[in-house]
């Protein structure tokens, strides 16, 4: 299959943020050109971190990233894990406590 670049990051950081957001939500992304981003200035060429995903998944991964560049996402209300009965905040997609993911409405 075939990879395509969904997002061009300003740094490593911002590219495995959204790797990482990418992943919560079922998409397996990888970083490329993360460590030749050291030779900014010195080497003549495009050295910014993009992150890639497979082509079938490219749409809906552009779609979280436009959502991501647009600023804070939405954290949604807090909720109860299913597994443990813990109170998470609404910002996390997994529990602290037992690690189950938070249900789906």
């Amino acid at each position: 299959m075939s990879a395509r670049e969904v997002y061009l990051a300003a740094d490593p950081v911002n590219a495995e943020i959204v790797k990482d957001m990418l992943a919560d939500r079922g998409i397996a992304a990888h970083v490329r050109r993360q460590h030749l981003w050291g030779g900014m200035g010195e080497l003549p060429a495009n050295l910014y971190p993009g992150v890639w995903v497979d082509a079938a998944d490219y749409e809906r991964a552009r779609t979280l990233v436009v959502q991501f560049e647009a600023g804070p996402m939405d954290a949604g209300p807090d909720w109860t894990c299913p597994g443990c009965r813990e109170r998470i905040e609404g910002t996390f997609q997994a529990c602290w406590r037992c690690q189950h993911p938070r249900p789906t409405d």
